[in-house]
């Protein structure tokens, strides 16, 4: 301040905090997505379920669960490698990706497994969007090339399940009917 008072210079301080932020969105991103494909982990995908849970019964519209598992993948990774097996698990992610509406969510759990929240969806959405999948696994051209396939089970819930780990549960269930039924196939749920 000058002799009467006034302010003549301020002094400031700042720092760059760019990196900071950068590693913490980046820690962040590790946390909720799977670093292979880029899709939701389990994590997210809980975190996500619990939201649309609350919003379905809010709404008072149904939700659906598909439990997806790979029939075949694990020769893929002991005959042609870990690599290929990667590339079709990135693949594949893709265009499971592409037959969802866009508000429904793809997560993968880990491994082969994959989980789907399909929103305000009933028993023909189901069958829909189950038979999408069949085909574009036929058009990947990996059933052919490998032999792989999936098994899937979706349960729709008309009352929603106490929490989301009794959800997944229901719908990993009703995956492996599907295996007990000779793979490949769609065991659907309305309940």
């Amino acid at each position: 301040r000058d002799p009467s008072g006034k302010t003549k210079q301020y002094v400031g301080l700042a720092s760059d905090i760019t990196s900071l932020k950068a590693h913490q969105s980046q820690l962040e991103h590790i946390a909720h997505f799977d670093a292979l494909t880029g899709l939701p982990n389990r994590v997210l995908f809980a975190i996500r379920l619990d939201q649309e849970m609350a919003h379905a019964k809010r709404q008072g519209k149904h939700l659906a669960i598909a439990f997806l598992d790979l029939d075949g993948f694990k020769g893929i990774n002991d005959q042609y490698g870990h690599s290929t097996g990667d590339q079709i698990l990135v693949t594949l992610s893709m265009r499971m990706k592409s037959a969802l509406k866009e508000r429904d969510t793809l997560a993968r759990l880990g491994g082969d497994e994959f989980v789907v929240i399909l929103l305000d969806t009933d028993q023909a959405g189901a069958e829909e969007y189950s038979r999408k999948l069949r085909e574009i696994f036929f058009n990947s051209g990996l059933k052919q090339e490998y032999g792989i396939d999936f098994s899937m089970g979706i349960r729709i819930f008309n009352s929603l399940p106490k929490d989301c780990e009794d959800a997944t549960h229901q719908a990993d269930q009703l995956m492996y009917q599907a295996k007990a039924l000779g793979k490949s196939q769609t065991t659907i749920c309305f309940a």
